[in-house]
């Protein structure tokens, strides 16, 4: 195995436990804003493995698209709703 190959898996290694990790807390956490920062990260993981697998364009949509869009609109939507404080 070559050095450039080792790399390669080393780097899709670290994406997958992060992607794993961040995707188990976004069900996992009791606060939607911790949920929705949890997904942005597992939404740049899987742009990183896009990336990672020579599906470049598809990696740069999933970073404008869902990390710009979609993350910002949920994190706004968050933000906007009220929420009873000790309630």
């Amino acid at each position: 195995m070559a050095l450039e190959e080792s790399f390669e898996l080393l780097v899709f290694a670290v994406l997958a436990v992060v992607l794993i990790f961040t995707a188990v807390m976004v069900i996992a956490s009791k606060e939607i804003v911790h949920s929705a920062l949890y997904l942005l990260g597992s939404f740049a993981a899987v742009a990183g493995i896009y990336i990672l697998s020579r599906a470049a364009f598809v990696g740069i949509v999933q970073i404008f698209v869902y990390i710009g869009a979609i993350g910002v609109l949920i994190l706004f939507a968050v933000m906007l709703t009220t929420r009873e404080v000790g309630g």
